[in-house]
């Protein structure tokens, strides 16, 4: 018997997103359990904080039944600076595909989080028992920009299962975080190995690779890939593959805000190294090509970038040391103007995939070269 995660987020400093990461408010989220167990647990990030922050209340519903999650045997308990911490375990049996529903309220802010999918709702105040929920709350800028609710604090569940599951890990950016394809490719996975293989997120909305982007907005983009990779991917010890789709930030934000040049050669050597420790540590690696941009952000998206996107992708098709290569730029695009997604493919933006283009993405990915099964 041990713990193995059935949910997970990367986090990233809620300077700019504080508006979203507030105190006193009640988020709702909803939890497809990735293997089945007879306990749960629930772990918190803070990171990034310089003061701890006081969890209110946290309910784990199941089958319409409130379940509380304590800490030191608290409801109310207190998440201290530096690092990550458990509340204490809950008995209460899981079976892999179940819904859990996660509320927490936050008496305080929290400087640790992530805009995921918008499957995420909040509320005004203390919901964490309440049978029937009022309408959630959702702004009128959050539906202007494409913004989802945040569920700060809470960076992993676990489950303590008699079969731990092995895990890949999808480690990108807004594309990933969102979910559109990751959570359609959990479903393959556990419908196709039963809780063999879980795949966690690791994705940070404006990531990049090689590059912290300045100021208030760029810090909650993330530290940069590079920077972040072992406590976001080589963290999990049954660890056995991973989704690599991060660039098309870089090369959007290059020499325009970090005052430094990507290129081809920067891009590739960072590549390179990562996928050399992951073999090494016998690790598979998968790699998404980067999906078009144009239209996205109109301007400063140069003609300059948009050839550099495709170099990249043609040196990742072309590059035998990944074991499987997933071509999210072929399916995506617009096959008559390849340098813009279909519009069938995105939410209005040009450049996250919408339902559909999550789907696409998650049905093209072979599940045998992606988890090395024969």
């Amino acid at each position: 018997m041990d713990w193995t995660p059935i949910w997970h987020q990367a986090t990233a400093p809620a300077f700019a997103m504080g508006f979203l990461a507030g105190k006193k408010k009640t988020v709702v989220y909803s939890v497809t359990s990735q293997a089945s167990g007879k306990k749960i647990r629930v772990r918190f990030s803070n990171h990034y904080g310089k003061k701890p922050y006081t969890i209110g209340g946290l309910t784990v519903w199941a089958h319409g039944e409130m379940h509380a999650v304590t800490r030191g045997g608290n409801r109310v308990f207190t998440v201290p600076v530096g690092g990550s911490c458990y509340s204490d375990e809950l008995s209460l049996p899981v079976t892999i595909g179940e819904e859990l529903e996660i509320r927490l309220y936050y008496a305080t802010k929290v400087m640790d989080s992530n805009m995921i999918e918008e499957n995420a709702v909040s509320y005004k105040g203390n919901h964490t028992a309440d049978r029937e929920l009022p309408p959630p709350r959702r702004k009128s800028y959050m539906e202007q920009y494409n913004l989802y609710e945040v569920v700060p604090g809470m960076d992993q569940i676990e489950v303590f299962t008699s079969r731990p599951s092995k895990i890949i890990v999808a480690f990108g950016d807004s594309i990933t975080a969102m979910n559109r394809w990751v959570k359609p490719l959990q479903k393959r996975l556990f419908d196709t190995y039963g809780g063999g293989y879980a795949l966690m997120n690791s994705g940070i909305g404006g990531n990049c690779l090689l590059y912290d982007i300045p100021g208030l907005m760029g810090v909650s983009y993330g530290e940069k890939g590079v920077s972040r990779f072992e406590r976001d991917v080589l963290c999990f010890p049954e660890l056995c593959g991973v989704i690599f789709a991060l660039g098309v930030n870089d090369v959007a934000y290059y020499s325009k805000k970090t005052a430094a040049t990507i290129s081809l050669e920067k891009y590739s050597s960072a590549v390179t190294d990562i996928v050399d420790r992951l073999h090494k540590a016998g690790v598979r690696v998968i790699a998404q090509t980067l999906p078009p941009r144009t239209g996205f952000a109109k301007k400063g998206y140069t003609q300059q970038m948009e050839e550099l996107r495709v170099r990249i992708n043609g040196w990742i098709r072309d590059n035998v040391m990944f074991d499987c290569v997933l071509d999210a730029d072929a399916l995506l695009r617009d096959q008559k103007n390849p340098s813009v997604t279909d519009d069938r493919y995105h939410q209005g933006d040009h450049l996250h995939p919408n339902q559909a283009g999550g789907m696409l993405l998650a049905q093209a990915y072979d599940l045998q070269k992606l988890t090395g099964e024969t």
